[in-house]
């Protein structure tokens, strides 16, 4: 028996999905017969061939909770679905509905997501209601479990070993090679970062406040070598260079981070959906005035550096207006590009 190229080119899904759509827009319902000459996928010559694959499909779309409906007309049987035990009725969702939604679509755990559903995601996030309080999640990322940390590294952690590895800055765009005091591991929007200590930088180095290239500026005051390296940034392997026991633990009240910030940002109109969603209004005038006709948000964040990719991945939607950090921070991810940019084109 032959089947034309046209019909075994189609995909059993796409063949099914056809089915459905004629089941679904037939009133009196649709014999075997008629769907194999009318539904595009079935091969109207292809006899009892066609015949099993039509009584496969069926039993797929009621495998998936589809209601179909068998009704003899003139004394052979014909299928419908019933409509009224299909259609949804109008979905009202909730902010905490949509966030529960986003969360779920972040812990993809192949971390893709096909572009029908990324786009459905988009659309339920354009029209979701403000979210407030508890209903605000952070920005995550799809390795809630972990993935991307070394074993090696969660094991030093534990063990308070010494290790070292090589460390791309987010700042100058070079490696530098690292050997640290791994002290604590935390997901922080959407990134996994190392709270560790510098070796070479010691409180006796004399070194002065400094800006870490790898996360947040540090405190003013002696640089203690504390630093926080985003695990993306790790290049190459990261090795134990010391037995158990080789540093005490971190006491201070402030290690593991947490704490929030306020970033005050005027947005392009009709631009940046996501930051108006975290957004809320500035508790006090800012210092500097955004473009005129452009909407002033505060958003709370937890890491600097975080912030400042994300926002210049937005590149013109988006202004910083406070702090003057996270502005600086904003432009020397724009530079570090352009500079990427012009390399490439050489």
């Amino acid at each position: 028996m032959r089947v034309s190229s046209s019909v075994s080119q189609v995909p059993a899904e796409e063949r099914q999905v056809n089915l459905l759509l004629a089941l679904r827009h037939t009133r009196h319902g649709m014999s075997a017969t008629e769907v194999i000459s009318r539904v595009c996928g079935y091969d109207p010559d292809g006899g009892d061939r066609a015949r099993r694959m039509f009584e496969r499909d069926k039993d797929v779309l009621r495998s998936i909770g589809v209601p179909l409906v068998v009704e003899s007309v003139s004394g052979e049987p014909c299928y419908r679905v019933d409509e009224d035990h299909y259609v949804l009725p109008p979905l009202r969702l909730e902010a905490a509905d949509v966030a529960a939604l986003e969360l779920a679509a972040f812990a993809w755990r192949d971390g893709t997501l096909p572009q029908p559903a990324r786009r459905a995601l988009t659309k339920l996030l354009a029209v979701a209601p403000a979210r407030t309080g508890d209903e605000v999640l952070p920005d995550l990322s799809i390795d809630l479990a972990g993935q991307d940390v070394p074993a090696v590294l969660l094991t030093a952690v534990e063990e308070r070993r010494l290790v070292s590895f090589d460390y791309l800055s987010a700042r100058t765009g070079t490696v530098r090679h690292r050997i640290v005091e791994p002290h604590g591991l935390r997901l922080s929007e959407g990134a996994w970062y190392l709270d560790a200590r510098d070796t070479r930088l010691t409180p006796a180095s004399g070194t002065g406040p400094t800006n870490s290239a790898c996360g947040a500026g540090s405190a003013a005051g002696p640089d203690d070598g504390h630093r926080v390296f985003r695990l993306a940034r790790l290049r190459g392997e990261v090795s134990v260079v010391s037995g158990p026991g080789a540093f005490a633990p971190d006491l201070r009240p402030e290690a593991g981070g947490g704490a929030r910030a306020t970033a005050v940002l005027a947005l392009a109109p009709g631009r940046a959906h996501a930051l108006r969603r975290r957004g809320r209004e500035p508790g006090a005038r800012p210092r500097c005035q955004g473009p005129e006709g452009w909407d002033v948000v505060a958003v709370a964040y937890e890491d600097l550096m975080v912030l400042a990719g994300s926002l210049a991945a937005l590149a013109d939607a988006v202004v910083v207006l406070e702090p003057e950090t996270l502005r600086e921070a904003v432009l020397d991810h724009l530079r570090g590009a352009a500079a990427l940019a012009q390399e490439q084109e050489r």
